[in-house]
């Protein structure tokens, strides 16, 4: 993923062979990776092929309602400049659901803005290729599937065949995946359709939720990418059969939560995997060690919302400390058993609302801070990692915003700029968020005080 423009050709062909299509989604992702843009008509992508587009640099600071948040210290006082955009080569792809008119490309800046969730992915990326060494990456990603409300509010209530019983053994069945056969058959066909390299589906857990993985990529901006156009693949397939789907990490309190794993390694200049060894390199055990020392740091970017702090309870495969081990569901960073090339880790932390492009960055941050300081991660764990201490994560929001605005590991790697932002971003979310009375206030509150 180069970030190389979308040529007039490319667009030209894509016109031709696409007949159908009227309306072309052109969007980049926000800190929260939420896809923002504009809508273009098809007699005008040749235009703005050529010319690229303009977009307000405050698109990167929205919160998920789409306001741009004044508390970043980025919107008045820089007069919220516009900044040129072009449309991003290899990206610009159908979407063939429903009737079959709409299309979408992903926009990148021209010049890299420090705001940018791509470009803090692509700093670190580039750091890595100065050291001869090119991080793989595949990310996975659970959701629940439920019916869509007429009115436009998400309601958690699972579609027609799909059994409201989370005490009904689930995982690796197949009941839900073929009372939702059709709804599959369409993600994988627009997946199919937009290039994405999606591996298998898995019924999990909570009723109506599944996992799909995504296959390794030699070029991790490209892999976290993968990730955020698979949500926008789900969500369309789901609207196609009125039904919805979420990615929230916590839909329901007695419900699996999801999350999203990010396996990982690195390769030498000769395509050679860094991580193996007997059965790990001394490299890899650098690497998991700065993971684990860094974790705590970025644990605002795997949890980067109120109900993402809802998924950490025990004894649910979702680790609250940093512990690593062996082929072991139980800790953050998992060792998957593999052949020797493929030996990786599995980041087991971040929800499945989180922005791929900032976990990935945070991984890799972590990584380098653990090679530069040759950090040792200890032994591995090889029981239930609740049973035993490791350092703890902070599994509450002003906690984890607290660490990630003071580290200096968080500084060196996304720049003072982004953390600032993020920070006071994600402050004025939670600011927001916890001064709404709830019905859950009035149901504990109201009649005892």
């Amino acid at each position: 993923m180069t970030g190389a423009q979308l040529t007039v050709d490319e667009a030209q062909a894509f016109l031709d062979a696409n007949t159908a299509v009227q309306w072309i989604d052109a969007f980049l992702f926000d800190m929260n990776g939420i896809a923002r843009g504009k809508r273009i008509r098809r007699p005008d992508l040749i235009g703005v092929a050529k010319r690229g587009l303009m977009m307000p640099s405050s698109v990167f600071i929205m919160d998920p309602f789409g306001n741009c948040v004044e508390e970043t210290g980025r919107l008045w006082e820089t007069g919220d400049p516009d900044a040129c955009c072009h449309l991003l080569s290899g990206t610009l792809a159908p979407v063939p659901v429903g009737d079959g008119k709409r299309a979408q490309v992903v926009v990148a800046t021209d010049v890299r803005d420090e705001l940018d969730p791509r470009a803090v992915l692509a700093n670190q990326v580039e750091r890595f290729a100065r050291a001869g060494r090119t991080p793989v990456a595949a990310v996975e990603l659970e959701f629940y599937v439920t019916k869509r409300n007429a009115a436009g509010v998400f309601l958690l209530e699972t579609p027609e065949g799909v059994a409201d019983d989370p005490e009904r053994p689930l995982t690796f069945g197949f009941e839900d995946m073929d009372a939702l056969s059709p709804f599959i058959d369409d993600i994988f066909r627009v997946c199919e359709a937009q290039g994405l390299p999606v591996d298998g589906v898995i019924q999990e857990s909570g009723p109506g939720q599944f996992e799909i993985n995504l296959k390794h990529r030699a070029d991790v901006l490209g892999a976290a990418l993968d990730g955020l156009l698979l949500k926008r693949a789900v969500k369309a397939a789901a609207h196609a059969h009125q039904l919805d789907a979420t990615f929230m990490a916590k839909p329901h309190h007695d419900w699996a939560g999801s999350g999203m794993h990010v396996h990982l390694c690195l390769l030498d200049q000769s395509g050679d995997n860094l991580f193996a060894g007997d059965p790990i390199s001394p490299l890899f055990r650098y690497a998991l060690g700065g993971l684990r020392d860094s974790m705590a740091d970025f644990m605002a970017v795997w949890a980067q919302s109120a109900n993402a702090y809802r998924r950490y309870v025990p004894k649910a495969y979702v680790s609250m400390a940093a512990h690593w081990g062996f082929n072991n569901r139980t800790v953050a960073l998992r060792i998957p058993h593999a052949e020797r090339a493929a030996t990786r880790v599995e980041h087991r932390v971040a929800g499945a609302d989180a922005n791929p492009y900032l976990v990935i960055a945070s991984m890799l941050a972590g990584i380098s801070h653990g090679l530069a300081s040759e950090i040792d991660p200890g032994p591995a764990i090889e029981a239930h990692a609740e049973t035993i201490e490791a350092p703890p994560l902070p599994t509450s929001w002003v906690n984890a915003l607290g660490l990630f605005e003071g580290s200096e590991i968080v500084r060196g790697a996304f720049g003072a700029t982004f953390q600032n932002a993020f920070s006071r971003l994600k402050n004025a979310e939670r600011s927001n968020f916890e001064r709404i009375v709830t019905p859950l206030d009035h149901l504990w509150y109201a009649q005892g005080t």
